[in-house]
């Protein structure tokens, strides 16, 4: 006789438990937090309130399944997750790379200094480097959102630089980290790096169990390296949204794919609620839900293995099984929608976050100026001249030329819907910035790397990522001294 099936919900209370007593330990150490929104408050400074919420949690779980324990099964389950190959291949990309860009970052503000002006004075908090190191560029917005919140001034309207432009899932997230570590400006800032880098780390998890499915393990570590030395990774330890985003967009893809359309979907939406494109995982998202209904020369052949021909009833069926997964896919929209309707109640305008980019010089002009513009540059003053006097435009463009190539052979051999994310997230950033920026977007283009994994030969990696890896530290560099490369 076969044993009964463990519920999920038990499983489920066994984790609010052990989060809930985590979250009890942090408080009697830093103190807790109050929250005040309006009229509604909300307080967390009690451990002990914490402590008989988890009791009850856990007696009642223990009262109606006796089975596995939580004092027995939750240690293996952590146990068996930490010891598994896709978090020990995340963990040893992370940790090969991460600690190093921070060095590397470190080490060149001693030894070729600031630029004049800078750091800005709002960004000069403390004069202990190491505790203002995350405190660069865009990252003052984020620290500032999450501090006071959002605010905007009707008189400066979408001439000037406003809050609203970013999105709200890393501020907030900064915002209840922080303040369940007491919420100083240091705490601000260490919780910024912090959820930055575990969502990194967990986006490398993803990032391999995706790769598993076209890759071999070998290659698919391949993959997490190539991402974490890639140029642009520099990124994935500031406080900006690309960790975030990178995790959310690899989830969505990953639950899509597994036909999990309740987790697919809470990913899609906190792409959504992360940057201004979120929104647009929702074309990439459909197309892989929809591809064993399209034409066989658009898909891969083994991405609707099994799928097409059959009865009608059993694509009757199959549609009726895809209505949740369309749902899912549409959450990023929602996302958009949620944060529009907030910007609305602050502005009067709900696309007054898009209106806002014009303050950092993006408008509409095509495509073709940047080609026109690179061409007469190289045609007419050489490529010394070019180099010389452009030296972050072509960092940039190599970026964009690099994942902009891949997004056919990706398309071929991974799907394409694979294909139509890259595209759809680089192509309207650059009519409407050029290269702003550019670099920094191609760094989330996770297709890119699983093709690259596969496409290059076990001999060449090593000197891929050697290559990639000096071009960060260069990047590292640049952007920890105040120095642009947007």
């Amino acid at each position: 006789m076969s044993p009964p099936v463990f519920p999920r919900w038990a499983r489920a209370a066994d984790y609010l438990t052990f989060l809930i007593v985590i979250i009890a330990l942090v408080v009697a150490a830093s103190g807790g937090m109050k929250i005040r929104y309006h009229d509604w408050r909300f307080t967390m400074t009690s451990p002990y309130r914490l402590i008989v919420w988890a009791a009850a949690i856990a007696l009642v779980r223990h009262f109606f399944v006796r089975q596995q324990p939580i004092y027995r099964q939750l240690p293996a389950d952590i146990a068996r997750w930490y010891q598994s190959t896709p978090f020990r291949a995340a963990a040893a990309a992370f940790a090969g790379t991460r600690p190093a860009i921070f060095f590397v970052g470190y080490l060149a503000i001693f030894l070729f200094g600031y630029p004049p002006g800078a750091p800005p004075p709002e960004h000069r908090h403390d004069p202990n480097e190491v505790v203002t190191l995350p405190l660069r560029w865009d990252a003052g917005w984020y620290l500032q959102i999450a501090e006071r919140g959002y605010e905007y001034s009707h008189q400066t309207g979408a001439t000037g630089q406003q809050s609203i432009v970013f999105f709200p899932a890393l501020p907030l997230t900064m915002r209840v980290v922080a303040l369940l570590l007491a919420g100083s400006d240091t705490a601000f800032l260490f919780s910024g790096t912090f959820v930055s880098l575990a969502a990194f780390l967990g986006a490398l998890v993803y990032l391999f169990l995706l790769a598993r499915d076209c890759l071999d393990d070998e290659q698919s570590r391949a993959a997490l390296w190539l991402l974490a030395a890639y140029p642009f990774a520099v990124f994935f330890g500031a406080i900006y949204t690309e960790s975030f985003f990178l995790l959310g967009a690899a989830g969505a893809f990953y639950h899509t794919r597994r036909r999990e359309p309740v987790r697919a979907g809470l990913w899609a939406l906190f792409v959504g609620l992360t940057r201004p494109n979120g929104f647009l995982l929702s074309v990439p998202l459909a197309v892989l839900v929809i591809s064993p209904w399209l034409p066989a020369w658009l898909v891969r052949a083994s991405e609707d293995a099994g799928e097409r021909g059959g009865t009608t009833e059993a694509n009757a069926a199959r549609w009726t099984a895809s209505v949740p997964a369309l749902a899912a896919a549409a959450m990023p929209i929602v996302g958009m929608l949620i944060y529009s309707v907030f910007v609305w109640s602050l502005t009067g305008n709900p696309l007054a976050w898009m209106a806002g980019h014009l303050a950092w010089g993006r408008h509409y002009t095509g495509l073709m100026p940047i080609i026109v513009d690179r061409y007469n540059w190289l045609a007419g003053a050489g490529l010394y001249a070019y180099s010389s006097q452009q030296p972050i435009d072509i960092l940039n463009a190599l970026g964009v030329v690099f994942v902009l190539a891949a997004a056919w052979p990706v398309a071929r051999r991974l799907g394409l819907a694979y294909g139509i994310f890259i595209l759809i997230n680089m192509l309207p950033p650059l009519a409407e910035g050029g290269m702003l920026s550019a670099g920094r977007f191609s760094s989330v283009m996770f297709p890119a790397f699983l093709w690259l994994a596969g496409a290059v030969p076990g001999r060449h990696r090593a000197g891929w990522l050697a290559s990639f890896a000096a071009l960060q530290a260069l990047n590292a560099a640049l952007f920890y001294t105040w120095r642009p490369m947007f």
